[in-house]
């Protein structure tokens, strides 16, 4: 029977690595720009305790206050030019890196503790003179759309919220990539993966699905999709708007893959954005 041992050993090592590579994922190079727009640093404390810094780009006076978040795997320098061409627009940008990503140490808690960041970023910009009564958007980018998502359920303070390419369910993120990334198959190895996954957290993580926030969320959305995304299908997309509870409306470009839409016209892509929390934000107010 020792083959039941070795076996047994296989799935535990293949959860365990599996696990901490989803917590702390490859930190990938982005080249920062060579004309860098102006920002001011400031260091913030999370509620655990642990220490984050904040780019702050400043607006005088500001049309409001947009907290903008990168995605999986990415650092805000994947952001860069969204922030500053709303920046130009008129808005105060934030931008601060989720945690196992860019200079932030892990792990990586799937939107719990970077939701926490977030909150703690608006309220310390919300408390700073002469501004502190400017209204507060979010836009996030795949993942950290799916913070946004979290952070909108838990901040009254945030109105609006534009998601670019955001995932319904986070099980079929890890499935798939399990599948593209080994070649496994889902039983028993995302099975596996997803249960540690829970050890780890010790709650039901599918609560925290964007799907399962929806019903939730009352505050006006701006869903930006590309219809040949293949980390979030189109289809899997239309489960998520159906669920948002508050006024919605969506930009989907056919030939566009995941978080490409901007790339494509980065003047567009924030003439968009900056009508959308201009109208979203003036009527919260």
């Amino acid at each position: 029977m020792w083959w039941l041992g070795l076996l047994g050993l296989v799935l535990v090592t293949w959860g365990v690595v599996s696990t901490r590579q989803i917590l702390y994922p490859e930190r990938r190079t982005l080249v920062p720009p060579a004309l860098f727009p102006a920002y001011t640093t400031h260091t913030l404390r999370a509620r655990d305790g642990s220490v984050f810094d904040v780019w702050r780009f400043e607006a005088t006076p500001p049309r409001a206050r947009l907290l903008v978040l990168h995605g999986y795997f990415n650092n805000r320098y994947q952001v860069l030019g969204i922030a500053q061409g709303l920046q130009e627009r008129g808005y105060e940008v934030l931008l601060f890196e989720l945690r196992g990503h860019g200079s932030r140490p892990g792990p990586y808690t799937l939107g719990i503790r970077e939701a926490e960041d977030a909150a703690v970023v608006l309220q310390w910009a919300g408390s700073r003179e002469p501004i502190r009564s400017v209204p507060s958007g979010i836009l996030g980018w795949s993942s950290g759309a799916a913070v946004a998502c979290q952070l909108a359920r838990r901040a009254p303070q945030v109105r609006a919220v534009v998601t670019d390419s955001l995932y319904p369910r986070f099980y079929p993120i890890v499935r798939r990539g399990i599948r593209r990334r080994y070649h496994l198959p889902t039983f028993p190895w995302a099975w596996i993966t997803w249960g540690c996954l829970h050890l780890v957290f010790r709650r039901r993580l599918a609560r925290l699905d964007p799907v399962a926030l929806g019903p939730y969320l009352n505050v006006p959305l701006f869903a930006i999709q590309g219809g040949q995304d293949h980390v979030v299908p189109p289809v899997a997309h239309e489960a998520l708007y159906a669920s948002w509870a508050g006024p919605k409306e969506r930009w989907v470009d056919p030939s566009a893959g995941h978080v490409g839409i901007f790339a494509r016209d980065p003047q567009q892509y924030c003439n968009r954005v900056a009508a959308f929390f201009d109208h979203a934000l003036k009527s919260s107010a």
